[in-house]
């Protein structure tokens, strides 16, 4: 595919907004907290639309719609769940994450447990933002910029990741989080073009019911199927995407910088609502295809050949605009989380005394040696056969145990340091057990039809450290008073309080209600 001069002038104003905003608009910082946290000043859009950029990447493009090219609008279901995986967020985790004025969320975890469940859980994000985020949006988009335009894989993982560490390095969250508020603008112009262009294609919404089976349009599958039961998709995901909105650095570092508790509520809910579109926007190209293109040799070439053969001069451009932008804000997100990790877990730990230029430096080595790591594990993840059932098969059965962690922290004030570790070291070995059962199939118990789909082996290895959890903790002392103040909950019916006086429209509850019941009536119409 060649791209025409309409293409390359969209994409050059795209590269031109992104480089005038990372390095002449947003001041230098000259303080950690400025770095890391913007100066603690976000308002609600830039929060929603940061939180959304750093959520969509290329693997949702390619990702989401290879799997509606495989199997049909189910795999959306993940993206509708985030709406009711941000309850726990705005209610139950902000108010203290605001409340104590933290920088990560081990932090809180220390505040909670003790220093080494900090570190232990500061160590896992970094991994898991090396293996399943900043390398998989890597090689997402060598796949595209290859498939479309012929660029070498190897040099489209180094150039994008190198630029990418450039600016956050300059700026930190502040950078990141205007460029956010450009890139979450241009990719959803671009997805949506694509799929208006698409349906026009194929007849309209009539014409794509015509020629695919009716299955490929239901949202709830039988609680058998191998990818999307419906008891995984509600309990499973709940649990899976509550740690991913509540507790992953990379995402909620983003309303630890708002300017007040509801001001990270309304953008916590704003994005949700952003969030409500994508089925439509990232999943529907994908059954598109299946309509057009029923052939293709591998569901992940779904995205390219939408945009190869059907989208015309000028809009080409966009939308491959709209994809790095997706691809630039979250690995930027990634990169400044996990700076702040290493700096604020690690490096501060070691060194109190450093200045707070000496913690930006050692933030800005952090970026690069991320950087490096993620474009050299990138090639590995080729050799899986479809990018979005890795990336939530790895975080399925790694993610539910801490979020069982956390749930039990702040509502069970029995959870004790002894018993976090337990439940650590049984994830660290029941995980992998039935990750691997998964393909060798040597487990007799889990040859259960109920207990085929991978969701539902994950929530196995979930119930399985909660007992741990649950029964050490109950055999071990319990926590001191202090380490149980400003950490768990005290009063169950104050946690639906607004937390400030602000008019009806500015009141998180009106909006948080609003989105969850369209959601809901969604699900309801695509069962």
């Amino acid at each position: 595919m060649t791209l025409h001069l309409w293409d390359w002038l969209v994409i050059a104003l795209y590269a031109a907004g992104i480089g005038f905003i990372a390095f002449f608009l947003v001041r230098k910082p000259k303080t950690s907290e400025g770095y890391f946290l913007a100066n603690r000043s976000l308002r609600w859009p830039f929060i929603g639309a940061s939180l959304f950029a750093a959520n969509i990447s290329a693997e949702h493009f390619v990702g989401l719609a290879g799997s509606g090219y495989a199997g049909g609008l189910a795999v959306g279901g993940f993206e509708w769940m985030a709406i009711y995986c941000l309850i726990p967020l705005v209610i139950l985790f902000l108010p203290f994450y605001i409340q104590n004025k933290i920088y990560t969320v081990p932090e809180f975890l220390e505040q909670r447990f003790s220093p080494s469940v900090r570190l232990i859980f500061s160590g896992f994000m970094v991994v898991l933002s090396i293996l399943a985020k900043i390398s998989i949006s890597l090689w997402a988009s060598s796949l595209v910029f290859a498939d479309l335009l012929g660029w070498d894989k190897l040099t489209v993982i180094w150039v994008v990741g190198l630029i990418t560490a450039l600016y956050t390095m300059k700026g930190g969250l502040s950078v990141v989080v205007f460029t956010d508020a450009l890139q979450t603008t241009i990719l959803l112009i671009a997805a949506v073009v694509l799929t208006v262009v698409g349906l026009h294609h194929v007849g309209g919404w009539t014409g794509l019911h015509a020629k695919l089976a009716p299955d490929f349009f239901e949202m709830v599958k039988p609680a058998t199927h191998a990818d999307f039961p419906w008891p995984g998709m509600f309990i499973g995901v709940f649990l899976l995407g509550s740690f991913y909105w509540s507790m992953d650095q990379v995402l909620v570092q983003r309303v630890f910088a708002a300017k007040s508790l509801n001001e990270g509520r309304i953008g916590a809910i704003f994005c949700g609502a952003l969030k409500i579109t994508t089925p439509f926007l990232l999943v529907l190209p994908g059954l598109i295809a299946k309509a057009l293109y029923p052939d293709l040799k591998n569901a992940d070439q779904a995205y390219p050949t939408l945009l190869g053969k059907l989208m015309p001069t000028g809009l080409l451009g966009l939308t491959i605009a709209g994809i790095a932008a997706a691809l630039m804000g979250h690995i930027s997100a990634t990169y400044n989380s996990v700076a702040t990790l290493f700096t604020r877990d690690f490096y501060l730990r070691f060194r109190p005394e450093a200045t707070q230029e000496r913690q930006i430096l050692v933030g800005r080595i952090a970026v690069v040696c991320v950087f490096i790591l993620g474009a050299v594990w990138a090639p590995v993840i080729g050799q899986f056969k479809s990018l979005w059932v890795y990336l939530q098969t790895v975080q399925a059965y790694l993610m539910m145990p801490f979020a069982g962690i956390f749930f039990a922290g702040v509502l069970w004030k029995r959870t004790t340091a002894a018993g976090v570790v337990a439940c650590l070291v049984t994830a660290c070995i029941v995980c992998p057990l039935l990750m691997l059962n998964g393909q060798k199939d040597f487990l007799p118990f889990m040859r259960h039809p109920l207990l085929q789909p991978w969701l539902h082996a994950a929530m196995v290895s979930f119930a399985v450290c909660m007992v741990v959890l649950v029964a050490v903790s109950l055999l071990t002392r319990p926590p001191a008073p202090e380490r149980l103040k400003g950490t768990t909950v005290t009063s169950l019916g104050g946690l639906l309080r607004a937390g400030e006086a602000v008019p009806l429209l500015r009141d998180y509850r009106l909006w948080l209600g609003m989105i969850v019941a369209v959601t809901s009536l969604l699900w309801f119409w695509m069962r």
